[in-house]
């Protein structure tokens, strides 16, 4: 029997499919890491099938490459590249990993100091909201209303006094915000005429309005490596238009309640 008609190894051929297939999942998996974040189940599948198919083809590889000569077989040369892969791979996988974890650890701690100064950060999202049959539309902030300026000063003494009058519990306070809670809701009461420079002080925070017209406040702390889940927060402004309401109340009745 010839060498060109001698069957090539099966075994040696699998593990050599096997550690490129293990290969090009570590690659896309680091290329589209960020995007695949939020998919768990996928993740841990991923990670299953980097850390084991190249166990797997390098099985496959070394049992190959002793039988194939045994049985006459053909495909030695996928049975060595089956073994030179799997730990190459590894090689990289532990650089990505530690690299990786570096930075999520870096990140995590930046996160954390930044959030322990951030006024809106514990807060907790808006969800469904609830007792919708209340109307508050007078309350909401519409498109297009300027945040940053207003033309109507207000003293410290009256904006304690506003925050006093309007909240059952009084959490922290300065000259700019107060913080506090009603019916059992987190509210952060803002003075207007200083929004931009309470922005400034608590990170970053972007305001934008959903398909419904209604503003959230979309938070994110930034740092060098890494970035915080978004919170929403719904925003509300005071009829005087002197003070802005940031709030985790999903309650349209509450809502009502504080400003009547």
């Amino acid at each position: 029997m010839s060498e060109k008609k001698k069957k090539i190894s099966k075994l040696c051929l699998s593990g050599f499919i096997l550690s490129i297939l293990s290969a090009v999942l570590l690659i896309l998996y680091v290329c589209f890491s960020w995007e695949l974040r939020d998919y768990v189940y996928l993740c841990i599948i991923l990670y299953a099938a980097i850390a084991l198919l190249p166990l797997i083809g390098l099985v496959l590889s070394i049992v190959g490459l002793a039988t194939a000569g045994k049985k006459g077989k053909s495909g030695k040369g996928f049975g060595i590249a089956g073994i030179i892969l799997p730990n190459i791979s590894a090689f990289f996988a532990v650089i990505i990993i530690v690299f990786f974890g570096s930075l999520f650890l870096i990140g995590n701690a930046d996160m954390q100091q930044s959030e322990k100064h951030s006024d809106v950060s514990s807060m907790g999202g808006v969800w469904t909201p609830s007792n919708t049959e209340y109307d508050v539309s007078q309350y909401k902030i519409s498109k297009g209303y300027e945040l940053n300026s207003s033309e109507k000063p207000v003293s410290e003494s009256e904006f304690k006094a506003y925050a006093k009058g309007k909240l059952q519990e009084i959490t922290d306070e300065s000259e700019i915000r107060i913080k506090g809670k009603y019916q059992d809701y987190n509210f952060l009461i803002i003075r207007r005429d200083r929004f931009d420079e309470w922005k400034a002080g608590d990170q970053l925070v972007n305001i934008y309005w959903d398909e419904g017209g209604y503003a959230m406040a979309h938070y994110s702390v930034l740092t060098e490596f890494a970035k915080a889940a978004n919170l929403n927060l719904a925003i509300y402004k005071d009829p005087s238009e002197k003070y802005i309401i940031i709030t985790n109340c999903s309650d349209y009745k509450v809502i009502k309640e504080l400003f009547d």
